[in-house]
């Protein structure tokens, strides 16, 4: 960082050397108060010209260097912002704006303790300082403290009745805390005194429409624009408004405005495409979309919808296929190279699910079952791969090669349980639990329209793999949780899903709740996060593995012979040899409603099952009967109850993952529903960060 801050210094001197020539000999002065000029009306660039011309022409120029200062805050230039600030205290000492802004500057760079130490001092010697107080209030939001920065806000508005900043700020911390009435009184006296100013109808667009009045949202960013016709977020506002108002085709003509402007905005393809979309315009909106992800590669959300209109209605054959599904393609290797299997199975199946003739992802999915072991499972993906190849382009030896291949792998696998018992285990009928999945629509503040949508089509999207299922999941629209409950419980599902996503510029929280469908119970909730480039798909692994883990593990008899039978469970869901189960009466097994896990009656248990030979996808056990009288047959149900703590060969120990376990979307826990893989999902506090929710964002935007 250093080096690039040395780098940049001697551009500064460069641009110096080049500008003064056409500074049309103006005084330092007149190019300072040029710069405020621009400032005020945030040409950050513009103004930032304007202060180094002036400091060129007087280097001691305090105020300019500390204008200028300003300027790189706005743009993010953090490091340069300190030496900046440097340089301004040295003909400004003791000035509390620089060491405001040097506290502010800590805050964005993540200096926590540093940023609180600057302003408790600046309070301590100047109490009604207001800017300090406004870096205690974003200290506290980080640290979750809503209520802590309203008091702070607060007590920037006493000492000055008409801060512009501190009526925005409480007006949306008020809106966040639920204080409608609160949140209403405080935008409404900033309108009053700044009617002029676009940001503040700005402000009290999105405040509208965090309590609904759209008509009100519509008006005040219609005005936002009109004030200030180079706004953007203004702009991209009014689009979401008018998407809200299903007004399809303006929206479409604002984000044509918006992207004539700045092609790179990739939220304004990411809107014009869902509008298309909300149109019925798939072909169309994928089209849009698939630009969109060539011009920002790594926005998840916009990706993730366009694939998942892609699986429902372009043709398989249709060649831009490939193109999606190289992008996933090239992630596998990249989590291959830093050693992380289950980011590079997770790559692969999303490829395979775009393109499932993709030869290259296909086979070096079928290498990592091999791998772990999963010989069936290797041998059916190059079965698919020589039935669905273009054998025009391979030689006769690649030919001679496969065909070998699979011949030896069905040789080894002749005495498998498979063979044994005459069973196609990978048509076996799985399914096991049923699930909804619900969510509250987005606020229009987040960065993507129907994020909350998205989100729970990609939850369920998620769920499925290459395996055979587990959960038939229905994905619904619902206004809180009594409609959610009415829905599942009306639909039998076992449990019911309620999540929503928060986007921060950077980072991403999805918070959920799990219901049981029968009771209303909650059974769990948590809050994940994820930061970085593929924070989207990190975090709903993750969610997904959170909730398999808490869904017992059961299946059912499929064969027996004598007291010794086959059930369809096997390595796949972490079963091992030792495991014992509880042979159950056919569809007497029903969900706890208190809690995680599964009830059935005492008089409904038949007898046990201890597996002695665990293959991929079924397993061979000894059945032991309850009371005198052999009541099995084949259709009851099996339902995990132990597993063995040790076992020389494969077992587990508890909270040990199966490395054999090539894809994670199986149920993970036994009959009460406790987790056999107790590593639970991510937090912002896990990962030592502080997160940021969009309303943060929000409240860091205003000028």
């Amino acid at each position: 960082m250093k080096k690039n801050n040395r780098i940049f210094i001697v551009l500064i001197v460069f641009f110096f050397s080049f500008s003064i020539v056409f500074a049309e000999d103006k005084t330092a002065v007149q190019l300072f108060d040029a710069g405020v000029e621009a400032q005020a009306n945030e040409n950050w660039y513009i103004a930032s010209q304007s202060y180094m011309e002036a400091i060129q022409l007087n280097p001691v120029y305090g105020d300019a260097w500390f204008h200028l200062a300003q300027c790189s805050y706005q743009l993010g230039e953090f490091d340069l912002v300190l030496i900046q600030l440097d340089e301004a205290e040295k003909y400004s000492k003791d000035d509390n704006s620089i060491n405001n802004l040097r506290g502010m500057s800590f805050i964005a760079m993540g200096n926590f303790s540093d940023a609180r130490k600057i302003f408790e001092k600046i309070l301590e010697k100047t109490p009604n300082d207001v800017d300090a107080r406004f870096g205690l209030a974003e200290l506290d939001l980080f640290d979750g403290k809503i209520s802590g920065a309203e008091k702070q806000y607060t007590e920037a508005l006493k000492r000055q009745s008409e801060n512009r900043k501190a009526l925005l700020s409480l007006a949306i911390v008020s809106a966040q805390l639920g204080k409608i009435e609160n949140a209403k009184k405080y935008i409404n006296q900033a309108l009053s005194l700044y009617s002029e100013e676009a940001e503040v109808h700005y402000i009290a667009s999105i405040i509208e429409t965090m309590h609904g009045d759209i008509k009100k949202a519509e008006k005040h960013c219609r005005i936002a624009v009109e004030v200030d016709g180079n706004n953007s977020k203004a702009y991209e506002l009014l689009s979401k408004i008018r998407y809200l108002q299903k007004d399809y085709n303006e929206v479409i003509d604002l984000c044509d405005f918006i992207i004539g402007r700045n092609r790179n905005n990739s939220i304004a393809w990411y809107l014009k495409g869902a509008a298309l979309k909300a149109q019925g315009k798939y072909e169309d909106a994928i089209r849009i979309w698939s630009i969109g992800i060539k011009i920002n590669p790594i926005d998840e959300i916009m990706r993730c919808a366009m694939e998942m209109l892609v699986n429902k209605y372009i043709p398989l054959e249709d060649e831009r296929r490939i193109e999606w599904a190289d992008f996933h393609i090239q992630n596998a290797r990249e989590y291959s190279r830093r050693y992380d299997s289950i980011g590079t199975i997770y790559e692969y199946q999303r490829a395979l699910k775009i393109y499932p003739s993709n030869t290259e992802a296909r086979m070096n999915f079928a290498g990592m079952l091999e791998m772990k072991g999963l010989h069936e499972g290797y041998l059916e993906q190059l079965i698919f791969v020589q039935q669905n190849r273009n054998d025009e382009n391979l030689n006769s030896v690649e030919k001679k090669e496969m065909s070998d291949t699979i011949e030896a792998y069905e040789d080894l696998l002749q005495d498998s349980l498979a063979k044994k018992w005459n069973v196609q285990p990978f048509y076996l009928e799985k399914t096991r639990w049923s699930l909804g999945i619900y969510y509250v629509p987005s606020n229009v503040s987040q960065r993507h329209v129907e994020n909350n949508s998205i989100a729970a089509d990609f939850a369920n999207d998620i769920f499925s793999g290459l395996s055979a299922g587990t959960l038939n999941i229905e994905v619904q629209e619902v206004n809180g949780f009594g409609d959610a409950y009415q829905k599942a419980r009306t639909s039998r599902k076992d449990y019911f899903i309620i999540l929503s996503v928060d986007e921060g510029t950077r980072d991403i929280t999805l918070e959920y709740a799990v219901y049981s469908a029968r009771t209303g119970s909650k059974i769990k909730e948590d809050s994940l996060y994820s930061t970085g480039n593929f924070r989207y798909s990190s975090v709903f692994r993750n969610f997904r593995s959170d909730v398999m883990g808490i869904l017992s593990i059961r299946g059912n008899l499929i064969d027996r012979k004598g007291k010794t039978a086959l059930i369809d469970l096997g390595i796949s869901e972490n079963i091992v040899n030792g495991a014992v189960f509880e042979i159950v009466r056919k569809n007497s097994i029903e969900t706890s409603g208190t809690g995680a896990g599964v009830t059935y009656k005492d008089s409904d248990i038949l007898g046990s099952f201890t597996v002695t030979t665990a293959g991929e996808e079924i397993s061979e056990g000894i059945l032991e009967y309850r009371g005198f009288y052999d009541r099995i047959n084949t259709g009851d149900e099996v339902v995990l109850i132990a597993m063995p703590k040790t076992d020389e060969q494969n077992a587990l120990e508890p909270g040990q993952q199966n490395e054999n376990v090539g894809i994670q979307n199986v149920p993970n826990a036994d009959a009460n529903g406790i987790s056999l893989n107790s590593k639970p999902g991510l937090t912002a506090e896990d990962l030592g960060v502080r997160r940021t929710p969009s309303f943060i964002d929000l409240i860091r935007s205003i000028y």
